[in-house]
């Protein structure tokens, strides 16, 4: 069986106890970086009965001694590795550390590899519990902390080790990675290999990754006209033809000024399939796509204003009202570019995109600055097409799914927040639906409201109204794809919402794309294979969506880092069956109709992600009406 390097050191110590000092949690705000407050059985002879208490590593007035077997609390047994940790650090450690809370992920000591103009190169050890292996012990990894006045540019990403050091993307992410973990473990293992948790009792770190048994998924298959099959998308629609054609006639509205009249023609020929044969053959050979001149019309833009852009969408709906069989899709061109990877597009870009969703009608934004440059059409054409095709309602293809009759719900959410204050002042949450086939369904609003409770009322009960619609009365199964970052509060009014809805079986998976996790295989790039996953506990998974693919054993681009994934119990429902829900969620990794390469998430996720981004540059709109994205079109391609 394989093996997969997990970046965690087990200490070696096992069935540990040790010795707090606890008192019983009040409202009383106390200021005390040394006291902490964790939940402890009342009595050891009544596990289950459990309150709050205020928990001192050290004597106290006032507070009872208490011993913690290692299993007991697994939050405070790490808050203990990490104090203890960090005092014998404070004696001994031959690198500059220090200490970052979060919110979302715990505490991380980070050690200061180099400071430079752009941020610090950190190796971190984060204590976890490693629950398959019954262990403690350190997650241990590498990570460029950007300074917060620096733009995310090519330096930051060479930093991070997403670029070479030529500036291209780094196909040696996984070994360059494996390296400076293991010059780290020579410089510095000494400093932190044994510290004593109490006075009789010392831990040793262990100076290995652990091994952990490696599993393997099905491979991904994609299926096309007349339910063909083929393991490639491209290849798929080239030699079968799209899952589901376009069954109206289609126009296709250039929207433009005169300076970009050469690359709007390039744009022509290259979708046409004249200028670039041999990439990409063209709309009509690919996708049964009638597009030649007869179908093309052209609106002449003046310039950028407000007026002229709205003066655009007027000309497009006077198309659509002269010929309302007709399905149109403009296609602007605009010349942007942004340093801030925050800001992918322009206010143009989502001010006119806002007024075509509000008009339900098609809009494909083409950016001179990143294809005009020579050969990027050649290489985007095909990707450009499949987008137009999608939003005009064709479906390119689908995936062969483990669940059929199963309907996927990827939650997402775009809560407004106050910069000075900190504090949320608008809740906003919508829900993209798909078919465990990846077919795009809806994007439907869940909840929108200002104060947290009625936002919290408004999400249960639309869920459940959503669910008991209609639409989806030919699913047995719904499974829920939350964002790591959902709160309980929200867990809890979904989990309210599908007790009330007794017609289906549910499943929820908290997906997290930015995980603290990362594994090493044995091939000489260190890379696991694609569809490769370990267990992490009894609901917790690692899934590499990408990796080495058999009988390719080559990296030839940066490789995304593996997916965390967690069953919820929102029910009493059996457990279900975790290994078909893991089929599905890599499945839809292979759903994504922005591009034949696109990036190997979820689409449930990555969708929702997207839509978000969208909904927070939206809200700049003076005229922005939540209500208008809610619609059966993918849009957000």
């Amino acid at each position: 069986m394989a093996e997969i390097k997990l970046n965690f050191l087990p200490i070696e110590q096992r069935d540990f106890s040790f010795r707090v000092y606890r008192k019983l949690r009040t409202d009383t705000v106390v200021n005390d970086d040394t006291l902490y407050t964790y939940s402890l059985p009342t009595d050891k002879n009544a596990s289950r009965d459990r309150t709050g208490y205020l928990i001192s590593f050290h004597q106290r007035e006032g507070f009872e001694p208490y011993d913690v077997f290692f299993l007991e609390s697994r939050d405070l047994t790490k808050k203990l590795l990490t104090v203890k940790l960090i005092d014998q650090l404070r004696k001994s450690s031959s690198l500059p550390f220090n200490l970052a809370e979060s919110k979302y992920n715990g505490d991380r000591i980070e050690f200061t590899l180099d400071e430079l103009s752009h941020g610090r190169r950190v190796i971190f050890l984060m204590p976890y519990f490693l629950e398959s292996k019954g262990k403690y012990g350190f997650l241990v990894d590498y990570k460029f902390i950007k300074n917060a006045d620096v733009p995310f540019d090519k330096e930051v990403q060479k930093l991070s080790l997403s670029l070479d050091k030529a500036g291209n993307s780094n196909k040696n992410y996984y070994t360059d990675k494996y390296r400076l973990l293991q010059s780290f473990l020579r410089s510095a293992y000494n400093d932190f290999q044994s510290f004593p948790i109490t006075d009789d009792l010392e831990i040793t770190v262990s100076h290995a990754l652990c091994a952990m048994q490696c599993m393997q998924l099905g491979k991904k298959e994609y299926m096309f006209h007349h339910s063909s099959t083929s393991y490639s998308q491209f290849q798929g629609i080239r030699n079968y033809g799209p899952y589901k054609r376009v069954s109206a006639s289609t126009q296709f509205i250039f929207i433009f000024e005169d300076k970009y009249r050469s690359f709007a023609n390039d744009l022509y020929l290259s979708l046409v399939g004249k200028l670039n044969p041999g990439t990409f053959p063209g709309l009509e050979i690919m996708f049964k796509l009638d597009f030649g001149l007869d179908s093309v019309k052209r609106i002449q833009l003046e310039d950028y204003s407000k007026q002229a852009l709205l003066k655009a969408v007027e000309k497009v709906k006077d198309f659509k009202r002269q010929s309302p069989e007709t399905k149109f899709i403009g296609i602007y061109i605009e010349d942007y570019s942004s340093e801030d990877k925050d800001e992918t597009a322009s206010e143009n870009y989502y001010f006119l995109k806002y007024h075509f969703i509000k008009e339900n009608i098609a809009l494909q934004v083409v950016n001179y600055r990143k294809l005009g440059a020579k050969n990027a059409l050649k290489w985007s054409t095909s990707n450009l097409a499949l987008q137009i095709f999608s939003k005009l309602g064709g479906i390119p293809w689908l995936v062969k799914p483990n669940n059929s009759n199963c309907l996927i719900l990827g939650i997402g959410s775009s809560h407004k927040r106050d910069p000075k204050t900190k504090k949320t002042t608008k809740y906003f949450a919508y829900t993209v639906c798909l078919d465990s086939s990846g077919l795009y369904k809806s994007l439907d609003i869940l909840a929108e409201a200002v104060e947290e409770e009625s936002y919290l009322e408004q999400l249960k009960k639309n869920l459940v109204i959503l669910l008991q619609s209609g639409k989806f009365d030919s699913y047995k199964t719904c499974v829920l794809h939350l964002p790591f970052k959902i709160k309980r509060s929200e867990i809890k009014a979904l989990t309210q919402a599908v007790e009330q809805v007794k017609q289906m079986n549910f499943v929820a998976i908290k997906i997290n794309l930015d995980n603290k996790f990362f594994g090493y295989s044995s091939h000489n790039t260190l890379v696991p294979y694609e569809s490769s996953y370990v267990q992490l506990s009894k609901r917790e998974f690692l899934i590499w969506f990408e990796g080495l693919l058999y009988g390719k054993e080559v990296v030839d681009k940066r490789l995304s880092n593996p997916v965390h994934l967690e069953f919820l119990n929102l029910t009493d429902n059996n457990e279900p069956n975790s290994r078909d829900y893991l089929q599905d969620v890599l499945n839809l990794s292979g759903a994504n109709w922005r591009g034949f390469n696109s990036r190997s998430v979820p689409i449930s996720i990555y969708y929702s992600k997207i839509i978000t981004e969208y909904t927070k540059a939206f809200e700049e709109l003076e005229e922005y009406d939540e209500g208008a994205i809610s619609n059966d079109r993918p849009w957000f391609l």
